[in-house]
């Protein structure tokens, strides 16, 4: 990228004060941390002398599924160096910090990305830290740094996410798909690479990151081409690839009209589009939606403090057949908790019951918010369970966890509710002479069937 500028300043600015003013060669004084410099293209033609929106209108054709091929093979640089000509460090075209995500329609809509919970949150850590600071070319993620944007009681468990997230993500390409069979692969990164901390002094562990031009392109579009925001503080809070697939596609959704002067967030998709959008298997039933993806979602995304909207939907029938759903998604009043409600959450956290369930879920390594231990803690007094059958519960649902010989427990809170709740069909009531009580021997397989049919 060359930049031309004849009233150059005679010194340069490394090592100076904010704001300090210097001398130029023509004579006038300027501010260097205003000057935005001349981008050229590689005719050296000047870039910033185009109009504003016919540079956006250029964006938007150039990042457009209509000429996706082109724009990755042809144009993902000049396009680049358009959007830099926008923004730079100081204005970022997208507002919020590293602490929100911008994910483009392309994204959202056509890139068939199956990522896992740690996947998804090193992601978006990835793009919020491109769409903050769009001139680096290279970037370096602590993941201490993020750590005011989760909710993880354990100040280590965000090491162990990104460590693991990059691992993943450095074997994946993202996939788009167009016209239902017509696929195509796209590298993301030259650079992805996590650095662990070596010793508890100065080291400390990071993610270094070099983004394709193209992939660029996408983070840093923001206002330009339709996409949605993701807040990490609330996108960190939510297990299951269907749950965050749908909070992203609602983030997306929220202010969709259907039709002039139709009300905001409320539209319909059909069976097939919801299939093909969230990469539903086909074999899945109406009921097999319903429980693996819909309720899961509804259900967490609705529980979330941080999360400006709620959701629901309704089935869409034909001859009493179900084609599709209607969802209705409703911003909420006030993002904050009443005062009324910090209160409650306050002597939930009292009874020593929670306290206990807290401890024996850190000492399992498994990371539930306050709110999901009182969650967890109000299924376990409806169901008459109290701490010794709670830390037996709980290590066998760290069992489950680890169990690679089943499909992965895509939402834990609601999975750990369903254990509590299910009598298990085996249990074998032992008497002690001395002592009258009984003893719960969990049968781990006769449980998966229960709680897959429910």
């Amino acid at each position: 990228m060359a930049m031309k500028n004849k009233n150059r300043p005679l010194i340069d600015s490394l090592g100076q004060i904010e704001h300090q003013t210097t001398l130029t060669t023509e004579g006038g004084i300027i501010d260097q941390d205003e000057l935005k410099p001349e981008i050229v293209d590689a005719n050296g033609l000047s870039v910033v002398s185009e109009d504003e929106e016919r540079l956006k209108e250029y964006i938007k054709e150039a990042i457009s599924v209509s000429s996706f091929v082109e724009t990755f093979k042809d144009n993902a640089h000049d396009t680049l160096i358009k959007l830099l000509a926008l923004q730079d460090n100081k204005n970022p075209l997208k507002k919020g910090g590293a602490g929100i995500a911008y994910r483009t329609d392309v994204l959202l809509m056509h890139c068939k990305m199956e990522f896992s919970t740690e996947e998804n949150i090193v992601f978006d850590s990835i793009l919020g830290m491109i769409s903050t600071f769009p001139e680096n070319n290279s970037y370096r993620l602590e993941p201490a740094s993020f750590q005011r944007f989760v909710k993880y009681s354990d100040n280590s468990y965000i090491y162990k996410i990104f460590k693991k997230g990059t691992e993943k993500l450095k074997k994946r390409h993202l996939e788009f798909e167009f016209d239902g069979d017509d696929e195509v692969t796209v590298p993301w990164f030259d650079v992805l690479h996590y650095h662990g901390a070596k010793s508890k002094g100065t080291d400390v562990a990071y993610i270094e990151f070099v983004p394709t031009d193209f992939f660029k392109d996408l983070a840093l579009c923001s206002g330009i081409v339709h996409g949605a925001y993701g807040k990490l503080e609330v996108t960190t809070q939510l297990q299951g690839k269907y749950t965050i697939a749908l909070y992203w596609f609602l983030e997306s959704k929220k202010r969709f009209r259907e039709y002039p002067g139709a009300p905001e967030g409320v539209f319909t998709i059909s069976i097939d589009d919801f299939k093909y959008q969230f990469s539903i298997p086909k074999s899945y039933q109406t009921n097999d939606i319903k429980r693996r993806a819909l309720e899961p979602a509804k259900q967490s995304i609705n529980a979330i403090q941080e999360c400006d909207f709620t959701f629901d939907y309704t089935e869409r029938k034909n001859h009493g057949v179900t084609v599709g759903y209607q969802f209705v998604i409703k911003n909420k009043q006030s993002i904050g908790s009443s005062a009324g409600e910090v209160k409650k959450l306050e002597d939930k956290t009292d009874d020593p019951l929670f306290s206990k369930v807290k401890i024996f879920l850190e000492s399992s390594d498994i990371q539930f918010t306050d709110e999901q231990i009182v969650s967890v803690c109000d299924q376990a007094k409806r169901c008459g369970k109290d701490a010794k059958d709670m830390m037996q519960i709980i290590v066998a649902f760290r069992k489950r966890l680890d169990d690679m010989t089943h499909e992965p427990v895509e939402e834990p809170l609601k999975y750990l509710c369903k254990m509590i709740g299910l009598q298990d069909q085996s249990e074998q009531v032992k008497r002690n002479k001395f002592n009258s009580f009984t003893q719960n021997s969990y049968n781990y397989e006769d449980l998966e069937k229960q709680l897959l049919d429910n």
